[in-house]
């Protein structure tokens, strides 16, 4: 069941990179997203709320960053995880 719960990312740019962290900074997860700009789904994608090294997260509060792979550009913000 702790496989079932998802985390949804939308407005992203079609190729960027997605990193979750925690308060202490240390890294939790990060992928590429990397998809066509022309299919509908290339703004959206989700983190299943597994950690780097494939164990469910704990309830707490992160960090995520989205780097855009074109420009650089980096967005930051928060999320709270309650399990």
């Amino acid at each position: 069941p702790d496989r079932m719960h998802r985390i949804h990312f939308a407005n992203l740019p079609a190729k960027c990179t997605i990193s979750i962290f925690s308060l202490d900074g240390d890294l939790v997860r990060q992928w590429e997203h990397d998809m066509d700009p022309n299919d509908p789904a290339s703004s959206h994608d989700e983190w299943d709320l597994i950690t780097r090294n494939t164990q469910p997260v704990v309830s707490g509060i992160y960090y995520w960053t989205v780097e855009n792979a074109a420009t650089g550009e980096v967005q930051v913000g928060k999320l709270v995880v309650i399990m």
